[in-house]
């Protein structure tokens, strides 16, 4: 069996119910370096990736309950960076031209060979580190386009709304729905924002509207901000509620020992 030049730094989230399936391609995988996270269903999955950035997703298309195109679309929306490779039994033109509408990077049919998997891996992990910004490089990136931040100044927005400026002088990118959480957030900063407002912010229906899926958007984005900028996002929030932007001059400096 070949081996990677170099260890991988992205971690693979393989979404397989098939128990036995799974586990062979996780070890498969794991031979050649990765780091692999498993799981069964969506559910797990998506609570993985709310905490977690350097992942690339591996799904199955017939899992039971939400299913990988479905999952696939959800990853696309909200992140263009991220590496997506559907594995699946449906060999069809329809099938594979579906699946890469969806937005997958790679679509393989089972049964899957293992190198091909790797080479593809490999890329999505090289083009994945290209684009990763670390916390020394992004604050030189930030003064370059943006008048300098300092702890006086405060947390703030762009004027494109693409990217959160901290008072150390770093900064985070954001996703799409990130920039329109933020932009009511700070727009409304030391008042509650409902879930309903937040909802409409992403132009989500009060109807339709599903707390986890704010959980999550909210989630992901104080974990990215702690990694990129060792502070803390200044968001609360208010059980039951909502959540409310708190920007005070005092912030938590997290290192990373």
């Amino acid at each position: 069996m070949s081996t990677l030049s170099s260890r991988p730094r992205s971690t693979i989230a393989l979404v397989e119910d098939e128990s036995v399936l799974r586990q062979e391609m996780a070890f498969q995988l794991g031979q050649y370096g990765f780091t692999v996270q498993t799981f069964e269903s969506a559910t797990g999955f998506y609570r993985f990736m709310a905490v977690n950035e350097n992942v690339i997703a591996v799904l199955d298309i017939g899992l039971e309950g939400e299913d990988g195109l479905s999952i696939c679309r959800y990853l696309r929306q909200h992140n263009p960076q991220l590496g997506i490779v559907l594995i699946t039994a449906r060999g069809l033109r329809h099938d594979r031209l579906a699946g890469l509408a969806a937005g997958a990077d790679a679509y393989l049919v089972k049964p899957i060979d293992i190198d091909e998997l790797v080479l593809i891996l490999k890329r999505l992990d090289e083009r994945l580190q290209a684009t990763h910004i670390s916390p020394a490089g992004a604050g030189a990136q930030a003064g370059a386009s943006a008048a300098p931040s300092t702890r006086e100044t405060g947390w703030q927005l762009s004027t494109a709304g693409t990217t959160l400026l901290a008072p150390n002088g770093g900064h985070v990118m954001l996703a799409a729905n990130e920039t329109q959480l933020l932009r009511r957030l700070v727009g409304r900063a030391g008042d509650v924002c409902s879930h309903a407002e937040l909802g409409a912010a992403l132009g989500i229906l009060p109807e339709e509207l599903d707390k986890h899926r704010l959980e999550v958007i909210i989630s992901r984005l104080r974990a990215k901000t702690l990694r990129q900028t060792g502070l803390r996002l200044p968001l609360q929030s208010s059980r039951g509620a909502g959540y409310c932007w708190v920007d005070t001059p005092e912030f938590e400096h997290v290192s990373d020992a």
